[in-house]
């Protein structure tokens, strides 16, 4: 929790439950399908943090790296971080968030973020779904431990 901007610093236990369950999310999502596709601004986050962990294990930890996925098939494009933001996100908005030169741009009021026609930035509104219609089962568990 301590890897996301600034704004999330002061959110109440049940929005970092919610938050937590983004990761379980993702991670189940990945189990089940073999891929994944972020519904919210809170998966979005969740997504570029464990891309950014991944990039800095391969570099700092390559062994480690090397054994977790010995025995797994290569494809080319094994630890291609860019080409994997490129294709799990529609956009990049969320990382606006973390540009102290855009402070405020996750207010809906905010010149830019109306100009640039953001949604859902503000930390209240991350686990909103971008798509209704593909939004997760509400009543969907949280994780006991």
């Amino acid at each position: 929790m301590g890897s996301l901007p600034p704004i999330t610093f002061y959110q109440y236990h049940q929005w970092r439950r919610q938050m937590a369950r983004c990761f379980d999310d993702l991670a189940a999502e990945l189990a089940e399908t073999g891929t994944v596709r972020p519904r919210c601004s809170g998966e979005e986050m969740a997504l570029h943090l464990g891309i950014d962990r991944a990039k800095s294990l391969t570099r700092n930890q390559p062994r480690l790296v090397a054994e977790t996925v010995a025995g797994l098939d290569e494809d080319r494009r094994d630890f291609d971080w860019d080409w994997c933001s490129t294709v799990l996100f529609e956009d990049h908005d969320v990382l606006m968030l973390f540009d102290a030169s855009l402070d405020g741009i996750e207010d809906s009021g905010n010149e830019l973020n109306h100009a640039l026609g953001l949604a859902n930035l503000a930390a209240a509104a991350w686990f909103a779904p971008f798509r209704p219609d593909q939004a997760r089962d509400p009543d969907r568990c949280f994780r006991t431990s």
